[in-house]
């Protein structure tokens, strides 16, 4: 039987080995908007101009292969944090059809390949530390989708090919979803990052034209990215408990107004902790912890965040982690900062219907 000793040593390391797991990637994402602009050294962007006869060819999304996840054949369980408690909270019966960020990052190709389709891991990590937020709550859809290259924002030329490419697979997927799964229940659009430009156009170019599954958009998070308030039909959220609206957030250090990002009090913005629209500074003890890679969740009661010309500004008043280690751009944690009070404040909006 392990000491006291032997048992507490044990737990310090296995403490250390999650905080370095997520430092590792807080501290590989938050460079990303630096080396980002420094692609064309390297030999992981491609070389060649886009070419629309190389993927000239619709996906089946009648095909699980071309799903990352699908609540009626994968198991939800495998998506929550393992020390969570409300697994057994009830299900709103609401479809959730969740839209990653960007994966490809080295690589010849404008767009992943079909063949990634499974195999990508940090796409994995996505299912588990952004769309695990609604797990067990609502049903979860997220298709695979040949993404364009991180470079397509750099080289807008042939980017917009790669964009469009993307775009498409994403719309055939919803079509799919909405035609095969939905069966005009009540759905939730959630994005980041890349996946939260595909929403945008989704709302814009699909449905917001179509009555019947627009009537039916519950809520839309447009994680990650600058959007507008008044982008499209749906207004943005104001209060912890609207429904029918958008919610967005951008999550920087504060005092920080980011170069090549849009801001100002043009751009939507919600504070994922107290849920208001304005600059009221989230209070420490509402804060419900961070969850971390491993699918654990730490570091309770450690941040505040404030909205600030649409931006979400991120203080670190009693997080070691985040204090010895600082970024500019948290943009991978948008979801992981304040993965519990988006579970919690998520099943507040369920309440409402």
């Amino acid at each position: 039987m392990l000491s006291i000793n032997n048992l507490l040593h044990s737990i310090f390391l296995c403490k250390v080995k999650y905080t370095t797991i997520f430092t590792l990637i807080v501290l590989y994402h938050s460079n990303a908007q630096n080396s980002f602009y420094n692609y064309y050294e390297k030999n992981n962007v491609p070389q060649s101009d886009f070419d629309s006869l190389i993927e000239n060819y619709d996906l089946d999304y009648s095909k699980h292969k071309n799903w990352a996840f699908r609540s009626d054949y994968d198991d939800m369980e495998k998506l929550l944090p393992k020390s969570l408690k409300d697994t057994l909270i009830e299900n709103y019966q609401v479809n959730i059809f969740y839209i990653h960020p960007t994966t490809l990052y080295s690589s010849n190709r404008w767009n992943s390949d079909t063949a990634s389709f499974g195999k990508d891991q940090i796409i994995k990590l996505g299912l588990e530390n952004q769309a695990s937020c609604f797990a067990g709550i609502a049903n979860i859809y997220a298709p695979n989708y040949r993404q364009m290259h991180i470079y397509s924002y750099i080289d807008t030329v042939n980017g917009y090919k790669a964009y469009d490419l993307a775009f498409n697979d994403v719309l055939q997927s919803f079509k799919y979803f909405i035609n095969n799964i939905n069966n005009d229940s009540f759905f939730i659009l959630v994005g980041h990052s890349q996946g939260t430009n595909h929403a945008v156009r989704l709302i814009n170019e699909f449905i917001q034209y179509d009555n019947d599954v627009s009537s039916k958009l519950l809520l839309s998070y447009l994680i990650g990215m600058d959007v507008k308030k008044k982008f499209s039909f749906i207004p943005p959220c104001q209060t912890s408990n609207d429904l029918f609206c958008f919610l967005s957030w951008r999550t920087f250090s504060k005092g920080i107004y980011p170069d090549n990002w849009d801001y100002g009090n043009h751009i939507a913005s919600i504070n994922p902790i107290n849920w208001t629209d304005d600059s009221t500074i989230s209070n420490l003890k509402d804060h419900e912890g961070i969850l971390l890679p491993n699918r654990f969740l730490l570091f309770k009661n450690t941040l505040t965040v404030s909205n600030h010309k649409g931006l979400l500004w991120l203080d670190r008043p009693k997080n070691i982690l985040l204090r010895l280690y600082p970024s500019k751009n948290y943009h991978p944690g948008d979801f992981n900062l304040y993965w519990k009070n988006i579970r919690d404040n998520f099943i507040n909006r369920m309440n409402q219907l």
